[in-house]
């Protein structure tokens, strides 16, 4: 999922640099590429997801246990990990719900039209794979986790 995350990415940019290109010589962009970019970044942030949970690649807060001992911050990081796998699971979830109320709606973008539940679609499954990864994974190292080995 990483990997589409990352080839989404480099579409993106390709875009972007086609767009600001056809703007500065030629005074003309691509219709709709600020839209395409938001609901691209979006997608490809749910698909980096799952990487960076199994990797503990998050951002760790440890000012108030960087002295604490071994066990404990294995104990808060494995808590740690739950609460967001359960916060994945919940934001899949809402997503879910959100694909199916813009689907029915029939909403889309302003200028390409586009439908809304797209992105939304695309985002489900790294968001529910992040939510599985963080409720199973077991701290390796003294207050990091690493992917889910099972060993502490």
């Amino acid at each position: 999922m990483a990997l589409a995350g990352g080839a989404l990415i480099a579409c993106l940019a390709a875009l972007t640099t086609v767009s600001i290109s056809g703007r500065w010589f030629a005074s003309q962009p691509v219709i709709g590429d600020v839209e395409l970019v938001q609901l691209g970044i979006a997608a490809a942030i749910a698909l980096f997801l799952p990487y960076c949970q199994l990797h503990g690649s998050h951002l760790i807060v440890d000012f108030f246990t960087a002295r604490s001992s071994g066990r404990s911050q294995r104990l808060l990081d494995t808590w740690a990990a739950r609460v967001a796998g359960g916060v994945f699971l919940l934001l899949a979830w809402r997503a879910t719900v959100g694909v199916l109320d813009l689907y029915g709606a029939g909403e889309t973008t302003m200028v390409l039209g586009v439908p809304l539940w797209l992105p939304y679609a695309v985002m489900i499954p790294g968001l529910a794979l992040a939510g599985v990864a963080g409720l199973l994974q077991q701290p390796r190292t003294p207050g990091r986790i690493n992917a889910m080995s099972g060993t502490a």
